[in-house]
């Protein structure tokens, strides 16, 4: 058998706040979709750039969710190793202190 699970919070606390800040980043991303196709334009009065820059933010929309998803999934993971590893932590120290008694 192994020496057992060792969890240093403050490794795993750094990367809840980074999913919550690429999942933050993902949300406000969708509002932003417009400002690619205004950038672009109609060059030379032509709507093809425009009109394909329309169809990727279409079709990233999709993947940008998916990824959106994805990352929560991961996150909620997470968040539940962390409490999970927290509160039998305290568990055990609540036993320590009453043994020590």
């Amino acid at each position: 058998m192994g020496d057992g699970v060792k969890v240093k919070y403050s490794e795993l606390e750094p990367l809840q706040k980074a999913l919550t800040d690429i999942i933050t980043e993902f949300d406000e991303a969708g509002s932003r979709r417009n400002a690619l196709q205004d950038a672009v334009g109609e060059p030379y009065g032509e709507r093809k750039l425009h009109d394909a820059a329309r169809d990727f933010e279409g079709r990233w929309d999709d993947r940008r969710k998916a990824l959106k998803d994805n990352c929560k999934t991961v996150q909620e993971h997470l968040d539940a190793v962390i409490k999970g590893f927290k509160d039998w932590d305290k568990q055990a120290a609540d036993k320590f202190d009453k043994k020590g008694s």
